[in-house]
């Protein structure tokens, strides 16, 4: 596969952090996902319904092991693409909020701490920003 010069290096490093950072959230929430669910999502484990926010938690787990993975790989073969999904990431975070908002409404509201937030806040500005400081040197470059 032909990889792509003109792609900033920074963006490549910043793709295969992310992808790691993923692995590790992916990690978290499986394997740990006891704790994870008690102690950073502050999700109440003691209704009926316990069985069922853990089995969620760690299905949105498996899928961070497939977002690192994915990372890794097109920071490491397919570098215009990991650049586009840098841009693609956030914007399906944004419309998962939304649409998940819009099916909360009428719900009581969630009392769990949800303490991933802030990091994944983080993670979605690093995105942002390498993804426009990438399109704008790939641009500058003629690329």
């Amino acid at each position: 596969m032909k990889q792509h010069q003109d792609v900033p290096s920074f963006v490549v490093v910043i793709t295969l952090l992310l992808g790691c950072y993923d692995l590790l959230r992916g990690v978290m929430h499986t394997i740990f996902l006891n704790y994870s669910a008690l102690h950073i999502a502050g999700l109440d484990l003691s209704s009926a319904t316990a069985s069922d926010q853990l089995r969620l938690l760690g299905a949105f787990g498996i899928s961070n092991y497939e977002t690192g993975i994915a990372l890794i790989l097109m920071g490491l073969y397919a570098q215009r693409l990991a650049l586009a999904m840098l841009g693609v990431i956030p914007l399906l975070y944004l419309l998962g909020y939304f649409t998940i908002k819009i099916n909360l409404a009428g719900y009581e509201p969630s009392n769990a701490h949800w303490g991933g937030v802030m990091p994944l806040m983080v993670y979605m500005g690093i995105s942002v920003i390498t993804f426009l400081l990438g399109m704008r040197s790939l641009l500058k470059s003629g690329g």
